[in-house]
C-alpha cells in the first residue's frame, strides 16, 4: 500500500516538535502501518535529509563531516549519548553515501537511529511550513518507492 496523507501528517508533526500531536496521530496508526508505511515514510525521510546534507554537486561529503555530525548530535545532551551509537549513525550515512555496507543492527534499532537523526537533521535545517511539506513530499515518494 502506499504512503497515506495521516502517515505524511503523524510524521509532520514529530518533525515540527508538537509532540502531542505527533502521539495523537501515531496512535491511530495500526501496527501493520507503523512497521511498514510509516517505517518507509521514515526511511524515506531519512534518505531525503541525508543527501540534502551530505551530498553536493553528486558528491558524497568527507568521512570527517558525518562523524562530526554524528559526535555533534550525541554531545547535545546525556540521553543523546546514549540514545546514538556512533557506530549505527554513521553507518547508516555512509551506507547512503555509498561509502560503506549495511549496518548490522536489528530493524528497531535501525528505524529508533533514524527517527532521531532524521529529527536532528530536518531541526538544522529549519524549514518553513512550505520547505517542510515539499520536503514531505518527496520523502513521500521515496517511501512509495521502496514500498513497490
Amino acid at each position: 500500500m502506499p504512503v497515506t496523507d495521516h502517515q505524511v501528517a503523524t510524521l509532520r508533526a514529530q518533525l515540527k516538535g508538537d509532540g502531542i500531536e505527533h502521539q495523537r496521530l501515531a496512535d491511530q496508526l495500526t501496527p501493520e502501518e507503523a512497521n511498514s508505511e510509516y517505517a518507509a515514510l521514515v526511511a524515506g525521510a531519512f534518505i531525503e535529509a541525508v543527501e540534502r546534507r551530505f551530498l553536493r554537486n553528486g558528491k558524497a561529503a568527507e568521512a570527517s563531516e558525518v562523524i562530526e555530525f554524528i559526535a555533534d548530535i550525541r554531545q547535545t545532551d546525556d540521553e543523546m549519548a546514549s540514545v546514538i551509537d556512533p557506530q549505527i549513525g554513521e553507518g547508516l550515512i555512509f551506507y547512503l553515501l555509498k561509502k560503506g555496507g549495511p549496518v548490522d543492527a536489528d530493524k528497531d534499532k535501525v528505524f529508533g537511529h533514524q527517527i532521531v537523526l532524521l529529527a536532528s537533521l530536518v531541526g538544522r535545517e529549519q524549514f518553513t511550513d512550505e520547505q517542510l511539506d515539499a520536503f514531505l513530499v518527496e520523502a513521500r515518494f521515496l517511501a512509495d518507492q521502496l514500498l513497490a
